[in-house]
């Protein structure tokens, strides 16, 4: 049988040891946490990201350019806080072929157009699946040759983007817009819409 005092001096080394334990940890400062990775860790002031449109089911300025080839467009986004961003649209298309003439002589022909533009989009909600709404301008020249091809476009568009990681979305959207080419003479009504895939960073 132990003792008293053996008894007394475990019961006093067991206290002795979990008093320290409990120091050392107490000492290790705030645990580490998990990172964020919300939904909306990215929708936040000085976030950039690019929209690359894959699927283009947009008629505005399809008829209106004849046979010119229409110019591809990217969308490099900048947000001005969580619920707004500006919406800079760039293109460039650059085509060089050879064609045959009335006189079945190969001639080279290069085409250059370009596209620029603005928007503002405006995002209603923070949650996983968000609703925007955005007015844009855009003016565009599918072929710099030749002056009836600039045309000016200006509409908005209702769309929702969905979240498939903190970082990259897949947002879909509709809507119209007015475009005038051929020195104003060439004005067009119509419907749009597109789906893109949304690439974030900070």
């Amino acid at each position: 049988m132990f003792s008293t005092r053996t008894i007394a001096l475990i019961g006093a080394l067991v206290t002795g040891t979990a008093t320290v334990a409990h120091a050392q940890v107490a000492d290790t400062g705030p645990q580490p946490t998990a990172a964020p990775g919300g939904a909306d860790e990215a929708f936040h002031k000085g976030t950039l990201g690019f929209a690359f449109p894959f699927t283009l089911l947009s008629n505005v300025a399809g008829s209106v350019t004849g046979l010119v080839e229409r110019v591809p467009t990217v969308d490099v986004v900048y947000f001005l806080s969580d619920k707004a961003a500006v919406d800079l649209v760039v293109g460039l298309n650059f085509h060089r072929e050879q064609v045959v003439d009335a006189m079945g002589n190969p001639v080279d022909s290069n085409l250059f157009g370009f596209a620029l533009g603005a928007g503002y989009r405006m995002y209603s909600s923070k949650n996983n699946l968000r609703s925007f709404i955005e007015p844009e301008l855009v003016l565009n020249w599918a072929d710099t040759s030749n002056s009836a091809t600039f045309g000016i476009n200006a509409g908005a568009a209702l769309g929702l983007e969905r979240n498939l990681t903190p970082w990259f979305s897949i947002s879909g959207a509709v809507g119209g817009a007015l475009n005038f080419t051929n020195s104003f003479k060439d004005i067009q009504l119509a419907t749009s819409a597109n789906l893109a895939a949304n690439l974030y960073w900070r």
